[in-house]
């Protein structure tokens, strides 16, 4: 077994379930059968461990948007995608949730991987409407983040069925050409 992967998928697991600030190294070991030394031979703290799952997200942000193919498709590769990202709002909002008045690196850490996916979204969409990239990137994270949202928290949704409409929608919404190859933009 690959401990810091294991690791890594546990931590995964638990911040989308119980959010950062429930959890515990300790938790973690527990339910992998390891020692806590064994945690921190991996990560010297939970912080350490967030830093390395939006680090994952951002690579996988990385290779979801220089793939090949229309924008269409590269936005629907990064929307499902984040399902199995630490999402960044969600470790944003429970670092702020512990007893002693939340963990103030970890929710600038969180912050951080939400400004970079940000601007990794809005280079892209810059060039599909200049001078709008920034805003475009903030409506399409919104876009994602409903979907899973709603998904998660109301019966008779599926996140990848809101998410092929939403993307679909939003390059529908989105002005052609402006000087970019037709294919950008896709069906």
């Amino acid at each position: 077994m690959d401990t810091r992967q294991a690791l890594l998928r546990s931590a995964r697991k638990a911040f989308a379930e119980r959010g950062y600030a429930a959890t515990s190294l300790e938790d973690l070991a527990r339910t992998l059968g390891l020692t806590k030394a064994a945690v921190y031979h991996h990560f010297a703290s939970k912080r350490e461990l967030l830093e390395a799952l939006l680090e994952e997200g951002f690579a996988e942000t990385q290779r979801a948007l220089a793939q090949p193919g229309t924008l269409h498709q590269r936005l629907l590769s990064l929307s499902l995608a984040y399902q199995g990202q630490v999402e960044p709002l969600t470790a944003l909002m429970t670092a702020y949730s512990s007893r002693r008045g939340g963990d103030l690196e970890a929710v600038n850490l969180a912050r951080e991987a939400m400004r970079r996916g940000i601007e990794q979204l809005a280079e892209l969409l810059e060039q599909v409407s200049p001078g709008h990239g920034k805003a475009l990137a903030v409506i399409f994270a919104s876009i994602v983040h409903g979907a899973y949202m709603t998904a998660q928290h109301m019966p008779g949704y599926s996140a990848e069925e809101l998410l092929q409409e939403g993307v679909a929608l939003f390059v529908r919404g989105l002005p052609e050409g402006k000087g970019e190859p037709p294919s950008l933009l896709g069906p």
